[in-house]
């Protein structure tokens, strides 16, 4: 006995077929059918049903891969258009220098392996950019358009000039060209420093360093030298490593006074202001040497 499940869905068409064959004749005689008539009669029943089913299940697949292929497009056409309307552009300097032209005219000459984040925004009121790595800046001039670039933990803010941005690591440095540019800690935006032609601003590897020297170039010369500096919350053995560095000086200090700690800024300071102005924080005395080496002691 063929046990397989009896299909519940067959259609009156479908029924009226094989009633016909099996005879709608009211006066004729029908023989009983034999075993193997019946086992063919149903094999044929049940190939017509799968035919139909299966034919109704490339209908529904062909139904569904069409859905989904229309859902795709869909998905990535609205993943090109967030790109293109959404996310920032970014330019690197990947083998060589590169040199571009932002939407305000301002152009860029990023150093190699350097890297430019623009928003899509840009320009809007503020214009504002990221940079990582090094780059020499030529700002189109607007007073009401600040332009800021974000590089590290500082903000370099111009209105309209030619500056150079260097970093390595946590050294921050820039060289301002022509105009006037505004350095800002991140972390302490009201802690700002004013940048003017051939000067340049430096941390010296250190949030809680700032210094502005004249730019040094061949000609430089460091009779007479000032500079603007400012410590917090840093270790004398480290200060003295950054007035040396800065003034091309030497100054001798007790060692048990290495790690005592000072806060100390000055505007236009010579190397002797500045040594003055420490043995002041940290109660020493001072002994000048000669022109280019000093002393501090208990």
């Amino acid at each position: 006995m063929d046990k397989r499940k009896q299909p519940d869905q067959l259609s009156f068409d479908e029924a009226k077929e094989l009633w016909d064959k099996l005879g709608n004749k009211a006066d004729a005689e029908l023989e009983t059918p034999t075993e193997q008539e019946k086992r063919e009669f149903h094999q044929k029943l049940y190939a017509r049903i799968e035919a139909h089913q299966a034919k109704k299940r490339k209908i529904k697949t062909i139904r569904y891969t069409s859905l989904m292929i229309a859902a795709v497009l869909v998905l990535i056409g609205s993943v090109i258009s967030y790109r293109s309307l959404y996310l920032p552009d970014v330019y690197q300097a990947t083998q060589n220098v590169l040199t571009l032209t932002l939407k305000d005219g301002s152009s860029v000459t990023l150093s190699k392996g350097a890297k430019l984040t623009v928003e899509k925004s840009f320009p809007a009121d503020t214009r504002e950019v990221i940079l990582e790595g090094d780059a020499v800046f030529n700002v189109t001039k607007s007073k009401i358009h600040p332009f800021i670039v974000h590089a590290g933990s500082y903000q370099t803010k111009v209105l309209g000039t030619i500056f150079k941005i260097t970093q390595d690591n946590q050294r921050f440095n820039v060289d301002l060209y022509e105009g006037k540019v505004q350095v800002i800690k991140a972390e302490k935006p009201t802690e700002t420093f004013i940048i003017k032609p051939k000067q340049t601003f430096s941390n010296f590897g250190s949030k809680d360093v700032a210094t502005i020297v004249a730019t040094k170039t061949a000609d430089t010369t460091l009779k007479n030298n000032t500079a603007t500096i400012s410590f917090t919350d840093l270790k004398l053995m480290d200060a003295i490593k950054i007035l040396e560095d800065t003034y091309a000086v030497e100054i001798q200090y007790p060692s048990t006074a290495s790690n005592s700690k000072l806060s100390a800024t000055k505007e236009k300071a010579t190397a002797a202001d500045m040594i003055r102005l420490i043995s002041l924080k940290l109660n020493l005395n001072t002994k000048k040497i000669n022109d280019k080496t000093f002393q501090l002691e208990e």
